[in-house]
Order: structure tokens, then C-alpha cells, then sequence
């Protein structure tokens, strides 16, 4: 019975990837996938709707609500006033139009590398990427994919990010930030260059089918005639959020705060009263909707840890007999699938895992730079909060852009995590 039980979790995740390709609302579809877990587990259904459930989404909310509420005003802020096509127009006229795609990857990975969370560069990204898109005439759909190669894979777990996901093995482990420096590195770059090959291939195939930009209408408040702010002026805010947090190592929230009073401040001009006022109420409606639909989805890996057969699935991977080298990067991949988050799955591993990784006899720096990038392959399903905040934000359903998501968050990660990164620590260490 027990050996059954374990496949009631994967269920609940089927049904939770088949509702949000039907467009169901994460609203729904979070408690939907949570009460199958309940009624088949046979767990007190409001003891865990209103415990793990609500704990986990209710403790996601407060964590993050400041960081959606002041990315999300900014975002609106460069969308509106025009600053976002400003930089957009630059860019593309430096790199060349051809180049949208790249120019998107590098923007969200400095951003993410820099130290700025993966939700926040999602709010600061897609306007800049939006007005990229628009001039190189890219359809929109292929922004999932192109924000999320760089948030979601290379940045957050190469050595040297700041992201949790590398801080995370260095408390248990008590290795550096660069840990696993060569291995990492390399499996970093292939991810990055197997990710930027699959978009720009899949943007030709949309081109050849007839597919362009069309989301015109979300770049209607601005007039194609309209006077456009310089680039320097626009980029300013940015920067300002950029050198406050990881210059200063001021907190997030202030430095966005920072970085929305220098925009109004430099760009007043480009909008009227009503306008500012439409603005601003705009992108703080647009955050509380964003956070709600992730904390739904987020709450489901609350339901699922909580269940009792949540350690039978821990122990079953203690039990895994494998060459020690890929023990980490099996376990850490499995975990962080069920919960939908690298850091979530990570830090289930090490509480439950740490000393058989140190008894594993192998270099301590091959197991942080293992399994921390292994925590960033099956992250990504379709219950992440990550990838749930992304296509909220940008307008986007499972259906245009997880393909591509998946693609470069998943496939590329577990290609150079199993084929790459493992193997050469096995050599190196």
C-alpha cells in the first residue's frame, strides 16, 4: 500500500500540469491538485488546508509581497513612460536586431549573477524585453523561454552567484561560493549556449510559420510618435537598483523603492497626473494578482512535504545504491521536482540527506557544485512558483511558452548536470 501511496504525489502533479495547460487559474488549481493529495492520503482535509497548505502559501505571500509590489510598480513605470522601448531601440540598435533574444539572456542573467532575486528581475525584465521584442520583431511567446535561460538555470547555481541556491550547500557543507569552479562553469556555458541555439532555432521556425510580435497592444499607451526618453535617462533606475543592492547591499525592497523614485523623479515629464496615478495603480493590481496565483501553486509543495508519505519518498532515496558522484544529483533532481523550487528541494535534501552526502567519500566541493545545479533541472515543471510568476507577468499561458521553458530550464540543465558536470567532477575530484 505504502509503495502506492508514493505514486498519489505524482498524480496530483499530472493533474495540476493538465489544469494549468487548460488555463485554469493557479487559484484553482493549487487546492484542486492539493485535495487530491488530501482525499486519497486520506489527510484531515481542513487541518491541512488551513495548516501546510496555507502556511506555506500564506508564508510565501509575506516573504515576497514588498519585492512583487515594488518590482511590478517599476516595471509599469519603464513600460509606460516609454523608458523600457528606449532602452529596447539602444540595444538593439548596438547589438542588432537579430540579436534580441541574446541581448534579453544577458540582460536577465547580469541581473540574477548581480545578486538580484529571480522574481524581481522577471518584473524588471519584461518591459525591456518586451520593447526588444517589439524591434526585432520576435514573437512574444519566445520571452518565457528567453527570461527564464537567464534566471532560472546558469546564474542561479554556477559557482560565485549570490543566489540561495549556491548559498544553501555552503551551510552544510561549509564550502566557498565558487565550489566545483571548473565543472560548474563549463556545464554553465553549455547551458547557456544549448539554451540561446534552441531559441534562436525556434524563433526562426516561428518565422518561417508566420509568427511575429504581437502584443502591440500592451505598447498602446505610447503613440509611435511619441518622444521617447534618451537611453542614459532610462537606464538610469536600473542601475540605481543594481549598484544600491549589490554595491551597498541595501535591502531589495528599498532599492526598488530607490529605483521608482529616481524613474518618477527623471521621467515625470513623459506622463501626466492621471497617468502617473493609472500607472502606479496598475502595477500594484498587476503585483497582488502575480503573488496570489504563485502562493497557490506554492502552497501545493506545503501539501505535498507534509504528506505522510513524503518520508517514505525521502527514504526511498537514501536507499538509492549508485555511484556516489550521481547520488547527490539524483536525490537533489527528484526532491526539487516534487516541491516545484530549487531552494525548496535543496534545502530538503541537505536536512535529510547531509550526512550520507559528507559519508559519500567524495571532495566536498564536487558535492555542492552537484547538487546545486541539480536542484535547478526539475525546479522548473509547471508548478514552480518561478515559472508560474513569469507567465503571469508577461501575459503568458503554459501553452505558449512552457515548451521552451521546459526546454532550457530542464532539458539543457539535466543534460549538462548528468553528461557534464558530474563527470568531470569525477575526474577533477
Amino acid at each position: 500500500m505504502d509503495n502506492i501511496a508514493i505514486l498519489v504525489p505524482i498524480l496530483a502533479l499530472i493533474v495540476l500540469v493538465i489544469m494549468v495547460y487548460m488555463r485554469f487559474s493557479p487559484l484553482i488549481v493549487g487546492p484542486v491538485a492539493s485535495l487530491i493529495i488530501i482525499f486519497l492520503l486520506r489527510m484531515p482535509v481542513i487541518q491541512t488546508l488551513t495548516g501546510p497548505y496555507m502556511e506555506v502559501a500564506g508564508s510565501y505571500f509575506i516573504k515576497f509581497f514588498l519585492i512583487f509590489l515594488t518590482g511590478a510598480i517599476f516595471g509599469k513605470i519603464m513600460e509606460d513612460t516609454g523608458a523600457a522601448v528606449s532602452v529596447g531601440k539602444t540595444l538593439v540598435k548596438i547589438m542588432g536586431s537579430k540579436r534580441a533574444i541574446l541581448v534579453t539572456v544577458l540582460i536577465t542573467a547580469v541581473l540574477t549573477y548581480g545578486g538580484v532575486s529571480l522574481f524581481v528581475v522577471i518584473f524588471v525584465s519584461y518591459p525591456l524585453a518586451l520593447a526588444l521584442f517589439k524591434e526585432a520583431n520576435i514573437s512574444k511567446k519566445l520571452i518565457g523561454g528567453s527570461v527564464a535561460l537567464g534566471a532560472f538555470t546558469f546564474t542561479m547555481t554556477t559557482p560565485g552567484t549570490p543566489q540561495i541556491q549556491n548559498i544553501i550547500p555552503m551551510k552544510y557543507l561549509g564550502t566557498p561560493a565558487t565550489a566545483g569552479f571548473i565543472p560548474g562553469w563549463i556545464g554553465g556555458l553549455l547551458i547557456f549556449i544549448l539554451g540561446i541555439l534552441y531559441l534562436e532555432w525556434e524563433n526562426k521556425r516561428l518565422t518561417k510559420k508566420g509568427i511575429y510580435f504581437d502584443a502591440y497592444h500592451e505598447l498602446k499607451k505610447i503613440p509611435e510618435d511619441k518622444k521617447y526618453p534618451n537611453f542614459l535617462i532610462s537606464i538610469l533606475p536600473s542601475i540605481t537598483i543594481i549598484t544600491f543592492l549589490n554595491v551597498f547591499k541595501i535591502d531589495i525592497v528599498y532599492s526598488l523603492t530607490a529605483g521608482i523614485l529616481l524613474a518618477i523623479i527623471l521621467l515625470h515629464k513623459y506622463l501626466n497626473f492621471v497617468e502617473w496615478r493609472d500607472c502606479l495603480n496598475k502595477g500594484a493590481i498587476g503585483s497582488t494578482m502575480a503573488i496570489l496565483n504563485t502562493a497557490a501553486v506554492v502552497g501545493f509543495g506545503g501539501v505535498v512535504k507534509a504528506a505522510p508519505v513524503f518520508d517514505k519518498i525521502v527514504d526511498l532515496i537514501k536507499e538509492i545504491s549508485i555511484n556516489p558522484y550521481y547520488f547527490p544529483a539524483i536525490s537533489t533532481t527528484i526532491l526539487s521536482g516534487f516541491t516545484g523550487s530549487a531552494s525548496g528541494g535543496l534545502g530538503i535534501a541537505y536536512e535529510a540527506l547531509n550526512n550520507q552526502f559528507i559519508n559519500l567519500g567524495i571532495n566536498m566541493e564536487a558535492i555542492h557544485r552537484i547538487s546545486a545545479m541539480s536542484a535547478g533541472t526539475l525546479d522548473s515543471l509547471p508548478h514552480c512558483g518561478a515559472v508560474i510568476t513569469l507567465l503571469v507577468v508577461a501575459g503568458l499561458t503554459h501553452a505558449d511558452s512552457y515548451k521552451d521553458i521546459f526546454i532550457v530550464s530542464v532539458i539543457t540543465p539535466l543534460i549538462a548536470v548528468f553528461f557534464v558536470v558530474v563527470p568531470l567532477c569525477m575526474v577533477i575530484y
